[in-house]
């Protein structure tokens, strides 16, 4: 069956507990997370969070629990019983790994809390693309002012995701409306637009099946999605007011558009990710091509001029992240070229913990000058 996943963006808070049933998860006073889940005929149950599985027990209610350390932030839960993954309506539900996934949030600083201050919009919108012939849709987040101030010209971030999310994650599991009207509200950043269109973009092949192409993204965007936008909002058409940024994928793919169309972009944020490309020609693409040569970082054979066209050029990576080696080794190649950046270290993994502090940092940086 071919499907568009972008038909799956779902993202719900859990349910309250019915009849006989118990609250998922709660955290202990000695700091532990424990999963409970109510399944008296199971003969296991085990839940993943990451890449780690962790062991539950039954006791005499037929409830099993399981701990695992107490880590803040957001945190994707697979819950599995018999060997089966299951998607549990008493967990929140949201979007990861190309599918429904069930997650938890353990509170980390209030940056990305809802606050009793002026609160922007997040709206769908649709545009049809002629690169994958279809409906597509991009999320728009707009600050309190753009509906109090209908004169002014406001600039505009274009925000990407990862590898397996889709256009909704920057603001279900993300929080960036959250984040920018707190930010704005206390005078950290300028008010501005966001634009997160969907990575993943699908297309169907010579043998009629549906694959992800994350390439395609520059096309779709440059082409299609900005020339939307810019017709629909009040948003700048000068390379000044413009940016561009995304987490893991979405950061390679910020390199690649940001770097082919130094016209367009003022400011580049590189979140958990690459410069150089590791996704063309390995397991992570879902097309069948020869590795990358690359071509995009030829614009770091003249780093002064670099500097001048991206004055902001913003790199960072959880300290623990898995892919920290090909951070490394783009730092290596930025130093080698003298390509002048701003690089921050957070403490954390390939995670929203790390991704929404790179947006909040990022965000304070940009558009200044406007």
């Amino acid at each position: 069956m071919n499907y568009n996943l972008s038909e799956q963006a779902l993202a719900f808070n859990e349910v309250l507990p019915w009849a006989g049933q118990i609250p998922a998860w709660e955290v202990q006073e000695d700091g532990k997370v424990v999963i409970k889940i109510m399944a008296p005929q199971a003969e296991s149950v085990t839940f993943l969070v990451g890449d780690k599985e962790y062991l539950c027990v039954e006791n005499e209610n037929g409830v099993w629990e399981g701990t695992f350390p107490y880590r803040t932030g957001h945190h994707y839960v697979q819950v599995k019983i018999n060997g089966m993954e299951i998607l549990s309506p008493l967990f929140p539900i949201g979007y990861g790994y190309s599918r429904p996934y069930n997650y938890i949030e353990l509170p980390q600083d209030d940056f990305y809390q809802l606050k009793n201050v002026p609160h922007g919009s997040v709206r769908n919108e649709y545009f049809y693309s002629k690169v994958t012939e279809e409906w597509e849709r991009c999320i728009v987040y707009t600050p309190a002012e753009y509906e109090e101030n209908c004169d002014k010209i406001f600039p505009v971030l274009y925000l990407q995701h990862g590898h397996g999310e889709n256009e909704i994650s920057w603001t279900t599991a993300g929080k960036v409306n959250f984040i920018l009207d707190n930010l704005i509200a206390e005078k950290k950043a300028v008010p501005f637009v966001v634009v997160m269109c969907n990575g993943m973009v699908q297309r169907v092949n010579q043998k009629k099946k549906r694959i992800v192409d994350f390439k395609l993204l520059e096309q779709e965007l440059v082409q299609e999605c900005i020339p939307f936008v810019e017709s629909k909002f009040r948003i700048g058409k000068k390379k000044e007011m413009r940016a561009m940024a995304g987490l893991s994928m979405g950061s390679l793919q910020t390199s690649i558009v940001g770097f082919h169309h130094p016209e367009i972009f003022s400011a580049l944020g590189i979140f958990s990710g690459f410069v150089t490309d590791i996704i063309q020609g390995t397991e992570l693409d879902m097309v069948e091509r020869p590795l990358s040569d690359n071509e995009h970082l030829k614009i770091f054979e003249n780093a002064h001029k670099f500097g001048e066209l991206f004055p902001i050029f913003f790199r960072s990576m959880g300290d623990e992240d898995p892919f920290w080696e090909y951070f490394v080794r783009d730092d290596k190649i930025l130093e080698q070229k003298g390509i002048p950046q701003i690089r921050k270290i957070y403490k954390g993994a390939h995670d929203w913990n790390v991704w929404r502090q790179s947006l909040r940092d990022f965000a304070q940086m940009i558009f200044r000058e406007q």
